[in-house]
């Protein structure tokens, strides 16, 4: 699928927030854009855990990548970098201008530390 990313974001962060909004109460899921802000590569998993299936190639900084998280859980400890994981609806490859989108009953997940630092998990992203 080829999407613009910038529209493409904020459209889908907008639609939830309006969603959120509508339904009257606070929600366990929000729709926050991410840019990848580290050196590391960002695996998109099956599980919140590297040890699972992989079902993209690696998202890059460097590449202007992009994710779309919902919210974060506990997963595996990757080293001494922690043990959060985004639980992440879209990948945005911005160096090849395409996204893939991960709708239920399927989930990808991404490291949160290796995306950003864990900023958005530290920033208000609401637990799964």
């Amino acid at each position: 699928m080829r999407k613009i990313l910038g529209t493409t974001i904020a459209s889908l962060a907008l639609a939830a927030s309006a969603i959120g909004l509508s339904a009257g109460s606070a929600s366990a899921s929000t729709y926050i854009p991410i840019s990848l802000t580290t050196s590391h590569g960002v695996g998109v998993y099956s599980q919140a855990t590297g040890n699972s299936a992989k079902y993209d190639s690696d998202l890059w900084a460097s590449h202007g990548d992009s994710i779309v998280a919902i919210c974060w859980v506990v997963g595996q400890q990757v080293g001494n970098d922690g043990d959060v994981w985004y639980k992440t609806s879209q990948v945005n490859y911005g160096a090849y201008g395409y996204s893939d989108y991960f709708n239920a009953p399927y989930t990808a997940w991404t490291f949160a530390p290796y995306v950003d630092g864990a900023a958005a998990f530290h920033n208000g992203l609401n637990r799964c």
